[in-house]
């Protein structure tokens, strides 16, 4: 897309997008916040991911973060796959710099457990 106006308004729309990603999955961010107690991780150590593995740039995630895994079979099964869980805040700062510095910088200044979301062609961080 050549218009630069469009494509701040998609991405803008792409991070409200977002928020309701994890409205939809408030159960996993409730039981991950409390798998990084429970395993004595703090904020510095480790992120919740909530990764739509068909989005453009949640895919290559989703494959980094769990290799192999089949994923068609739920797609099989009429459902968008999400890889969802626990990854390394190091690493996945390192992704969003590579491809949403807005979030990127967000999840650097994030001083709580956080919740990165990869999907709509975009990332977004929020507290969990």
């Amino acid at each position: 897309m050549d218009d630069p106006n469009a494509v701040a308004m998609i991405h803008s729309i792409g991070k409200i997008n977002c928020s309701n990603t994890l409205k939809l999955n408030t159960d996993r961010v409730a039981h991950f916040k409390n798998r990084i107690m429970e395993r004595g991780l703090t904020d510095s150590d480790a992120v919740i991911v909530l990764i739509n593995v068909d989005d453009i740039h949640g895919g290559p995630l989703a494959d980094m973060l769990m290799p192999g895994y089949n994923w068609q079979e739920i797609r099989n099964r009429g459902e968008i796959p999400f890889a969802r869980g626990l990854a390394g805040r190091e690493g996945i700062q390192d992704v969003l710099n590579t491809f949403d510095q807005e979030a990127g910088k967000k999840l650097q200044n994030m001083s709580e457990v956080a919740v990165v979301v990869v999907d709509h062609g975009v990332a977004e961080v929020f507290p969990a």
